[in-house]
């Protein structure tokens, strides 16, 4: 049982580093530059310390047009909407600030807000080289909620 859990893990990691060679830093750098790529998550932590793996399907997209968002939230809500199930982060912009800032080490650091009245606040996202990124989402209503993954 143990060498099979050991040989899960290996295949695990061999499958994340054949995601992360896939993407190329040039091109990285053209879909951060041109404003379109896609965020993936693969993990949520909420601000109270839980954390939680995530299925395929949990993206934030950005392009030229609007940013859109689909992603689980888990935490405390200061606003609920009466009959609504939907405890998701889920939005959608078309008027927003983009700024791109280098890192030192390469990579960038994306911060998006909303100029229209919306429930995200902010969005901070930083890609490395590799194409794995950190996603960070405050909300005028919500927890702040962080998330890892990678970009496609």
């Amino acid at each position: 049982m143990n060498k099979l859990a050991y040989l899960l893990l290996f295949c695990l990691m061999l499958s994340t580093a054949a995601i992360a060679q896939q993407n190329d830093p040039e091109k990285l750098q053209e879909a951060v530059d041109t404003k379109t790529f896609v965020f993936e998550g693969r993990q949520a932590s909420g601000m109270r310390g839980r954390m939680i793996q995530l299925d395929p399907g949990y993206t934030l997209e950005v392009s030229r047009e609007k940013v859109s968002g689909n992603l689980p939230f888990f935490g405390r809500s200061y606003q609920g909407t009466p009959g609504s199930t939907d405890i998701g982060l889920k939005f959608d912009f078309s008027e927003y600030d983009y700024t791109v800032k280098p890192r030192k080490k390469g990579g960038w650091d994306i911060t998006i807000e909303p100029k229209e009245s919306n429930d995200v606040r902010s969005i901070f996202l930083t890609i490395q080289t590799s194409g794995n990124a950190s996603l960070r989402i405050t909300s005028n209503s919500k927890d702040p909620m962080s998330y890892t993954g990678f970009i496609k």
